[in-house]
């Protein structure tokens, strides 16, 4: 049997907390939901869109500047507070600003390692984005109520995992036992997430 999950993630405060990615692990039989091939993260007015994705490991990530000047994708994988965990394993690339009439520049990636990146651009130090990898095929984004659903879950036990940009310590794993029809799961976490900063003006480079 196949259940629909419905999760909402609370902040410390139990507030509905947006954003974040919450992740079914589950050793139950049933069938799987397939993956996406492609997901694509454009940048458009100086901002990551969207400025939060979660992948599969087999989903290919294209990158799509729609801006008219060059911006560069910055990555790596971070731990709480936003930081990168290895700076020396992350990774960039630059991507032309966009000429009218032809076709915006782009780069193709696919990932091996599992977890939350930072994306950044070296040009524009406003620009903020995040990725996150999974392996699991159940993994989804709160909405503004800190809600989000997950589809085609075989009824047995599992594990749920939250990740915030805002978190400073990681939230314990939730066990859970899926059934058919089952009420909506709530989440508590410490995140305090931060007000959002508007994006800094246009810069067209060096």
């Amino acid at each position: 049997m196949a259940a629909e999950l419905s999760i909402q993630v609370l902040d410390r405060d139990g507030k509905p907390l947006p954003d974040a990615v919450v992740i079914l692990e589950s050793t139950a039989t049933g069938a799987r939901p397939q993956p996406k091939m492609e997901h694509a993260i454009e940048q458009e007015g100086m901002r990551f869109v969207p400025a939060l994705s979660v992948v599969h490991l087999a989903t290919k990530v294209n990158f799509v500047n729609l801006d008219r000047w060059d911006h560069h994708v910055r990555g790596g994988v971070v731990g709480p507070g936003g930081v990168y965990l290895d700076p020396s394993q992350g990774y960039a690339f630059r991507l032309a600003g966009k000429t009218p009439g032809k076709s915006p520049a782009r780069e193709q990636r696919q990932y091996s390692q599992t977890g939350p990146q930072l994306l950044g651009c070296h040009l524009h130090a406003s620009m903020r984005g995040h990725l996150y990898v999974t392996d699991s095929p159940w993994a989804a984004v709160s909405d503004a109520q800190g809600q989000l659903r997950l589809s085609g879950v075989p009824a047995g036990s599992g594990r749920l995992r939250v990740w915030h940009a805002d978190e400073l310590v990681e939230t314990p794993a939730m066990a859970i036992q899926v059934l058919e029809g089952m009420a909506p799961v709530r989440m508590a976490t410490q995140v305090a997430p931060l007000k959002k900063r508007a994006p800094a003006g246009p810069s067209y480079g060096y």
